[in-house]
């Protein structure tokens, strides 16, 4: 199909929102802002021999201090097989909107983005890579330093950029009074979780342990963010595979598919338990996973339990459809089917539009393209809804 001009699909007047985009941390980002007696703890850069940037928490290695970004500073885009996306290029290799707001805004300038949900790259999707630091209380304060540091993204980008809060989930009394400070005396948007906190020892997230939590991110509208590898087993899926005949780039395609797919299972065990039913006022997102299996995994479910329990009394609350509809998004970047064909089926008001800017998959360097053309039969009411006014609503931002 040809492509269609913005003015038949709605687009010249909308403030265009990109639900899922990542900032590549600045090595100052806790050193600049740390008290003098974390100053030494907290995740700074060191360069090694060969010329390498590292991250380093206390005295131990922590992760590459390499820029999550495939966007050269002359603005084309690396192939991913070409790099090590585990170690990612350097801060020097990338263009200087993966990590400087200014840049940032005069990229989503060109490319007709007007604002962006920022996702960490760091600390983890699901902050589950801070677990490996033993002391809470270093744990606890890189969380707030991080938080900081986003409260001041998003002011100097003229509240145009607007990072999620990490959330200490491994202290349930802590993280509710971090998600109160991210959302009083922040002015942050929403939150990060870890899709599977069972797996640091804690419930899982079905269980009543965690009500506080959701019933804090309820009342304050704080929209809870499920992005795809927000936990090892989930990061996993890209890492490995079952297949030992692949070779690295093979690797790194199916683990893409299959960490996105991922939140298939965190969807259905948030769907079929009654954790929605608890917290009403809760909303919940899947992030950077797609749309286009969201109906199968909606008419699987309900099939199943139907056909198994048709007469257990704990099923008689809203449907897994029905508490889609009412708590849950799902975003989509590259997708073409889908959001020509299935949105009805999903829910107008339940998708929004995403590029990953600037990761291995980001939908660059023309995503506003993309989206005209994929949409272009919805006409302007649904393009409104998918490009600007579902995330708007959502996280609250001030058009």
């Amino acid at each position: 199909m040809p492509d269609t001009p913005a003015s038949a699909t709605g687009f010249d007047d909308l403030k265009i929102v990109d639900a899922d985009t990542h900032y590549s941390e600045p090595h100052d980002l806790w050193t600049s802002r740390a008290p003098a007696r974390w100053r030494s703890r907290v995740p700074r850069v060191e360069r090694d021999a060969n010329g390498r940037d590292w991250w380093h928490v206390d005295d131990k290695r922590f992760g590459p201090a390499g820029a999550a970004s495939i966007v050269r500073p002359d603005g084309s885009k690396q192939k991913f097989w070409e790099i090590d996306l585990a170690a990612g290029l350097q801060h020097d290799e990338v263009h200087e909107a993966s990590y400087d707001p200014r840049a940032r805004t005069q990229m989503m300038d060109q490319l007709g983005i007007w604002a962006q949900i920022v996702y960490p790259n760091l600390p983890g999707f699901g902050v589950q890579h801070l677990l490996k630091i033993e002391d809470l209380e270093l744990r606890n304060a890189i969380v707030s330093i991080y938080n900081d540091a986003a409260a001041e993204l998003q002011r100097d980008s003229g509240q145009r950029l607007f990072p999620q809060a990490l959330l200490p989930f491994w202290d349930i009394e802590t993280a509710v009074s971090e998600v109160q400070r991210a959302k009083q005396e922040l002015g942050l948007t929403g939150i990060v979780m870890c899709s599977d906190p069972d797996l640091a020892g804690l419930p899982d997230i079905p269980d009543a342990y965690w009500d506080p939590l959701w019933e804090v991110c309820g009342a304050l509208g704080m929209p809870i963010n499920l992005h795809v590898g927000a936990s090892d087993i989930s990061m996993r899926r890209f890492k490995e595979s079952a297949w030992p005949s692949q070779d690295r780039f093979r690797k790194i395609v199916v683990g893409s598919l299959q960490i996105e797919l991922e939140n298939a299972r965190v969807l259905s065990n948030l769907l079929t338990c009654d954790v929605l039913v608890r917290h009403p006022d809760t909303r919940w997102v899947s992030v950077e996973s797609g749309i286009g299996w969201i109906p199968y995994m909606l008419e699987r479910l309900e099939y199943q339990l139907c056909e198994t329990l048709p007469e257990d009394e704990s099923l008689l609350h809203a449907s897994p459809t029905e508490l889609f509809r009412r708590q849950v998004y799902g975003c989509f970047w590259f997708e073409d089917v889908a959001p020509r064909k299935l949105l009805e089926d999903i829910g107008v008001d339940n998708v929004m539009f995403e590029t990953d800017f600037p990761h291995p998959t980001c939908l660059y360097p023309s995503p506003r393209e993309h989206a005209e053309r994929v949409l272009a039969e919805c006409g302007p009411e649904v393009c409104r809804k998918v490009m600007q006014d579902n995330a708007a609503k959502l996280y609250g931002l001030p058009l």
